[in-house]
């Protein structure tokens, strides 16, 4: 049988669809947690999350969960609240999966401490997200109390309630303390401190608090961290917001502000 040009051309255009459409499956189907890890690493994020997803595993799912976290940390996405929710769902939907997972455990005590902080003040003290927060990050301590993420987290908690209420009334409505927040920063240190994150959250949770810093201690926190490789996006971008508040460190307003958007995640 001989195939006209005419049909020769529509068959094989069919079979390059085919064929194409067969390698792009072929694709997906050989992507695995370990390249969507890599993309986070270097900070191709909303491509992470597509591939993670795509996985349809309790990783898959954290992953996806992270890179949105991530970008929520460094500032580099808008709707803070509505992904922080986004991110969280998507943790849960991994512990759904797999209830053993250190990963997404802590990062749905991360996410909704996001979400809590984007939360208006009196919508977040009506709906009591703050003490639900810590309810998530004391349940996480208890499986891991020596995790410095972990302790890292709870640390956080306290200085952003004090930093939204005051010592006083943080105390009162939540039980939150600057000083207990500092106390569980320096252990979470203690374990690990080559962590980039964690010290410099440290320093600009200190920073943002309406107390006066000691700010020979968190100049010395700064060269720590200056010196430190950063080995990720993440890490790389806030040693290069610590650099940033190194340079500014004694100028009371500008280091504050900077100190305050940071944690806002803008």
């Amino acid at each position: 049988m001989v195939i006209k040009p005419m049909r020769l051309r529509h068959y094989i255009a069919a079979m390059l669809s085919v064929w194409f459409a067969w390698t792009l499956s072929g694709l997906a189907w050989a992507v695995s947690s370990d390249d969507v890890r890599a993309l986070i690493v270097e900070g191709q994020y909303e491509q992470a999350r597509e591939m993670a997803i795509q996985l349809k595993t309790a990783e898959g799912y954290t992953l996806a969960a992270e890179s949105l976290s991530s970008q929520i940390m460094l500032g580099e996405i808008g709707k803070l609240n509505k992904h922080a929710k986004e991110a969280r769902a998507f943790a849960k939907m991994a512990i759904d999966l797999d209830p053993t997972s250190y990963d997404a455990k802590l990062q749905y005590a991360l996410t909704d401490g996001f979400v809590t902080r984007t939360t208006g003040d009196i919508t977040a003290w009506r709906k009591k997200l703050p003490t639900k927060t810590r309810d998530k990050i004391e349940q996480l301590q208890a499986e891991y109390p020596n995790d410095a993420r972990v302790l890292a987290l709870e640390a956080a908690w306290h200085l952003g309630v004090v930093r939204k209420t005051g010592d006083s009334y943080g105390q009162k409505w939540f039980g939150a303390s600057a000083d207990e927040g500092r106390a569980l920063y320096k252990q979470a240190i203690d374990i690990a401190p080559h962590d980039i994150v964690i010290r410099t959250n440290y320093v600009m949770g200190l920073l943002a608090l309406k107390s006066e810093p000691d700010v020979a201690l968190l100049k010395d926190e700064l060269e720590d961290i200056l010196l430190m490789n950063p080995q990720t996006d993440v890490e790389t971008k806030i040693k290069a917001q610590a650099q940033i508040l190194y340079a500014t460190l004694y100028d009371e307003k500008t280091r504050k502000q900077h100190a305050e958007r940071f944690l806002d995640g803008k």
